[in-house]
């Protein structure tokens, strides 16, 4: 699988110092999948291991012809309330 990241996805890998690796995994064997129709990307959900401990990893894309543009990638312990907030006004559940 071919990543691109955007320069934003770049800066936020940084700071939270998540692995490539990991955003691979979400993208390829995601638990969750949401359409946002604000930013017309797809939001793959996973638990992973971040830093010791589990939590969530977000990860924001589109699908480009021979690649996959990384958007923005966060963790989220709280995922549940993050869907619950997102889900009636920007995300559609795919999966």
């Amino acid at each position: 699988m071919k990543l691109w990241l955007s320069k934003h996805a770049k800066q936020k890998i940084d700071e939270r110092k998540v692995r490539v690796e990991d955003i691979k995994e979400v993208v390829k064997d995601a638990e969750v999948v949401f359409y946002d129709i604000d930013s017309k990307a797809f939001v793959s959900i996973r638990k992973i291991v971040f830093e010791g401990v589990e939590t969530n990893l977000v990860v924001v894309y589109k699908k480009e012809k021979d690649a996959i543009k990384i958007i923005t990638v966060y963790p989220c312990r709280d995922i549940e309330k993050e869907i619950k907030r997102k889900e009636v006004k920007r995300w559609i559940r795919i999966r």
